[in-house]
């Protein structure tokens, strides 16, 4: 496991969360495998407690399952769970993207220009991880701007089976093609042209439908079939 350290507004429980999420995430933890809760506990630091009620609560989510009498179990990805969180966050993000494309000051555009400059950066550099970062925090920052921060949060839990997906995804596809949709959403948020775009937006965001047979084939043992 990836241990990031905790931010200083963290609660325990929600660093725990945030740490065993992003590891699923990233695949340090790959699907089908196994979580020890005393091995977590310790690379933390902590009792097994938090660890305990964070893995209860992914457990709602399916991205893990908690087998009595052995463990915790890194769900494989269900592509029906991937898209049904795609689905949310489309419907979510579609609002909040017209919202923000209506509020967008000029610092707010210079900020998302300098986003797009990095994640070009990390997408000339392959390098993956950050180039997730900066993908995501890309749309956060809509959420930002349009005065939705905990629509974003609301989000997020669901949204870890379609992010597990984009790692993969990165693995195969065009990273360079993400960074022009961002680009066309944001020349179109430039114009104050909602529609446009709101168009923008969901042609990048049904993107994913594309690519899911390939990475299916490339890596069928991470996947419920």
């Amino acid at each position: 496991m990836i241990i990031n350290e905790k931010n200083s507004n963290e609660t325990t429980h929600d660093y725990v969360l945030r740490v065993i999420s992003e590891n699923i995430v990233n695949l340090e933890l790959k699907p089908g495998s196994m979580i020890s809760e005393q091995e977590v506990a310790k690379s933390l630091s902590l009792s097994r407690t938090p660890i305990h009620g964070a893995l209860q609560e992914l457990a709602k989510t399916k991205i893990v399952e908690i087998l009595p009498q052995k463990g915790c179990l890194v769900s494989l990805i269900d592509m029906n769970l991937v898209e049904e969180s795609c689905f949310i966050r489309k419907a979510i993000e579609s609002a909040v993207t017209v919202l923000a494309c209506e509020k967008a000051s000029k610092e707010d555009i210079e900020s998302l220009e300098e986003n797009i400059v990095l994640l070009e950066f990390y997408c000339n550099k392959k390098n993956f991880e950050k180039f997730m970062e900066y993908d995501n925090a890309f749309h956060q920052a809509m959420y930002k701007i349009a005065d939705r921060a905990l629509c974003y949060y609301t989000v997020q839990l669901m949204n870890i089976h379609h992010n597990r997906f984009r790692t993969l995804r990165m693995h195969i596809s065009n990273t360079g093609r993400i960074v022009e949709e961002h680009i066309a959403i944001l020349e179109a948020m430039k114009k104050k042209d909602t529609e446009l775009t709101l168009k923008e937006y969901q042609n990048h965001i049904n993107r994913m439908s594309e690519d899911a047979k390939e990475i299916q084939e490339k890596y069928p043992e991470y996947f419920k079939h």
